[in-house]
């Protein structure tokens, strides 16, 4: 199952605009609350048994969704089922307010599937990343998975501009996937692991690389390097779809492939990761952790750069593609920042 976070074509993202829980079928997206809702309406139920059959059948968010398991599951089968029996009729089903149930993809806008996670971590697993960008691994990387933690505020969904700081001359693309939490715990088995996860999306951590290794040489961070912005989506591939180190990738800019692989070779699985996140820590339905960059994934590791104007698009088998135009350098006002930072040295694979 694919699903997706989405809202009307012309209505904007962000915190305000959370977006309805959907599925990717047949090209469209079925809105499971609407779907429900005519579901109810078609079997007699008045329009507030209706409304109310489906607010108890479908959560609206996605993070909801995930932590009602199975009960969630079940009713997201049987809307994609209705609605899209229904639309192959030439029925046309709707919501509590005239919304389509299963509206073309191409009519809606996607979002990031949690627009906003608790928490979103970034794992060191792929030692040809590392390898590649001219890092020397230490013992730790054999002992246990090392992340950093991302600024969930930066969150952007397919398409959206991706954001080019001032502070910047090396903006970077990294290929990424990760998974979602279903449900939380606390000393999570690596056996157990596996029933705690919902599912798998693309993961973009754009990076500023030459504000990263310059600020890193303090063994600290990232912070500025990483923080300003992390595109998601377009859908989360339900875990049971899913074989983990065996997802097929690829990374163009303007069309050209920069990168191919897959999510073999990697250190720590799934369940390794969340089984070490939990470990004498809580976490939560609906936190992301990304797993790393698949080796030769990003510009850094080629010594290729993006520059603003380009668009940069990742492809996993089962994803789909996840989209992002690259904005121009930001525009800061006088006395923005501060004025001992006068740039970073510029880095190459072998910095």
């Amino acid at each position: 199952m694919r699903l997706v976070t989405f809202t009307g074509p012309d209505q904007p993202p962000g915190p305000g605009m959370p977006g309805r829980v959907g599925v990717l079928a047949e090209d469209r997206v079925v809105d499971i609350f609407a779907a429900q809702y005519a579901m109810a309406r078609h079997g007699g139920d008045s329009p507030a048994d209706a409304h109310r059959a489906a607010s108890a059948a479908a959560p609206l968010d996605m993070v909801a969704f995930f932590a009602a398991g199975e009960t969630a599951r079940r009713a997201a089968d049987a809307a994609v089922e209705f609605a899209i029996g229904a639309t192959g009729s030439g029925d046309s089903i709707t919501g509590p307010a005239g919304e389509p149930a299963a509206p073309p993809q191409s009519d809606v806008r996607l979002l990031a599937p949690v627009p906003r996670p608790r928490r979103v971590r970034d794992y060191l697993t792929y030692e040809a990343h590392a390898s590649g960008a001219g890092l020397a691994l230490p013992e730790a990387f054999t002992r246990m998975p090392i992340c950093y933690k991302c600024n969930a505020e930066t969150i952007i969904g397919p398409d959206e501009p991706a954001v080019w700081p001032a502070y910047t001359d090396q903006l970077d693309f990294e290929l990424e996937v990760g998974f979602f939490t279903g449900r939380g715990g606390r000393n999570i088995s690596v056996d157990d692991a596996p029933a705690h996860i919902a599912g798998v999306t693309l993961f973009n951590d754009f990076s500023a690389r030459d504000i990263q290794l310059f600020e890193m040489t303090l063994t600290i961070g990232p912070s500025k390097g990483k923080d300003f912005c992390t595109a998601m989506g377009p859908c989360v591939l339900t875990i049971d779809e899913v074989d983990e180190f065996d997802i097929a990738c690829e990374a163009r800019v303007n069309g050209e492939v920069w990168a191919s692989g897959n999510t073999g070779g990697r250190r720590f699985s799934f369940a390794e990761v969340l089984a070490w996140a939990s470990y004498c820590e809580d976490v939560y339905p609906g936190e992301f952790l990304a797993v790393g960059t698949v080796g030769g994934g990003c510009g850094l590791e080629l010594d290729r750069w993006i520059k603003p104007g380009d668009v940069v698009e990742l492809e996993a088998a089962g994803i789909g593609v996840l989209r992002s135009p690259i904005g121009a350098r930001e525009e800061v006002p006088p006395g923005a920042g501060l004025a001992s930072y006068t740039g970073s040295p510029r880095v190459s694979p072998r910095h």
